[in-house]
């Protein structure tokens, strides 16, 4: 199972006991050299032939310092053998239209293999995942069509295996509306489940009387009339998308939407302080489930701003002493701090921290050559 470099990140074939075959998975892992025991939240995508690329794009721009409006993401891409059996919830062979088809080559005669593919999923990938990958306990089921069907029918039989959902046009048609009749079974009024979703449709059907297009919304009528606890949900409909054209906005708003909380909300140069940035990622930590700081690089360039106003200078070496706290081993906290406080003309502070900042990091000249000229 030793895994295969590509232009993306890795593939690894590992073999299924449970599917009895063996499986491509491909996986992107984040970068950060100046700190490379971080953990990362994961995203799992369905349909990784079509859609892995698009979701590693999106996680590394979206999370890039200059963006950063969510966090990066270890993105794990499951290939197709078999994609009717694995992403269908029931064995059917009643086709879109709603007849029947029993031939011998009928498209949906595998049909039926979610609950396999779940226990694959649960017992094979993500224990595989979890102990070769810096992961934190926080993961994302994204899929599309048969994807979409597929991460919905988790949510309502499996929630706890993944915190949020991303439901791309699925597909409520298949067999008789199968799934419809298990929401409106399974998701009594009242009832609570922590989870994020989002879900949505393009013009499937042509226009807005389209069975498919019904059928979405019949799913978002019942999530709303259910009032289900803790559910933080969204539906968006994209009427000029088609079915193969949604995906690349659904995905984007998707995970802007389960990471809608990220950002710190806005706060002018002049009031921001690193008691405010705390208290937000201290809620984020709550929301999250696992400890999230903020930052390094991130709230090293904010400072980095700040420090050239002489108005809000105190509030970039605040921000800097901050990231020291949070980075004790981070040369580079230190060496920001230290440039900071001799701009503020505090020698004495800015000596103590290139200090520190050698220690973490003795090869660096630069960091000598500023002590240098302080010690002057």
């Amino acid at each position: 199972m030793e895994p295969i470099k590509s232009d993306y990140g890795e593939v690894v074939t590992m073999h299924s006991s449970i599917l009895n075959e063996d499986r491509k998975i491909l996986i992107y892992v984040p970068k950060d050299p100046d700190n490379p025991e971080k953990r990362y939240p994961v995203i799992y995508v369905l349909d990784a032939d079509n859609h892995f690329t698009q979701m590693v794009e999106y996680s590394k721009y979206l999370s890039r310092q200059d963006v950063y409006v969510i966090p990066p993401l270890i993105v794990v891409g499951i290939t197709n053998t078999d994609r009717v059996r694995d992403l269908t919830p029931s064995k059917s062979n009643f086709d879109y239209s709603g007849k029947p088809d029993t031939s011998a080559n009928a498209p949906y005669k595998n049909s039926g293999g979610n609950e396999h593919f779940f226990q694959f999923i649960q017992k094979e990938l993500l224990p595989y995942v979890n102990s070769n990958y810096k992961t934190q306990p926080y993961r994302i089921l994204a899929g599309h069509s048969f994807g979409g069907l597929t991460a919905i029918n988790c949510l309502i039989n499996y929630p706890d295996m993944f915190n949020a959902y991303i439901a791309v046009s699925p597909s409520f048609w298949w067999d008789q509306k199968f799934l419809l009749k298990l929401a409106d079974k399974k998701l009594k009024a009242g009832s609570s489940l922590s989870k994020t979703l989002f879900f949505s449709d393009g013009n499937e059907g042509s226009s807005p009387e389209s069975p498919f297009h019904k059928d979405v919304l019949k799913f978002d009528s019942l999530l709303k009339s259910r009032n289900i606890k803790g559910l933080n949900f969204e539906y968006a409909s994209y009427p000029i998308e088609s079915h193969m054209t949604v995906p690349i906005k659904s995905y984007y708003d998707g995970l802007r939407f389960v990471y809608h909380q990220w950002v710190l909300p806005p706060v002018s140069d002049e009031m921001i302080n690193s008691e405010t940035v705390m208290k937000h990622y201290k809620g984020l930590s709550q929301k999250f489930g696992y400890l999230i700081l903020p930052d390094e690089a991130y709230f090293n360039g904010l400072a980095q701003w700040l420090v050239k106003n002489p108005k809000t200078l105190n509030n970039g070496i605040k921000i800097l002493e901050m990231n020291t706290v949070n980075y004790p081993s981070s040369s580079r906290a230190f060496t920001a701090l230290g440039a900071a406080y001799a701009i503020k003309g505090e020698k004495q502070n800015a000596i103590a921290s290139y200090k520190k900042a050698s220690e973490l990091n003795p090869s660096s000249n630069e960091v000598k050559l500023r002590l240098q000229e302080l010690q002057k």
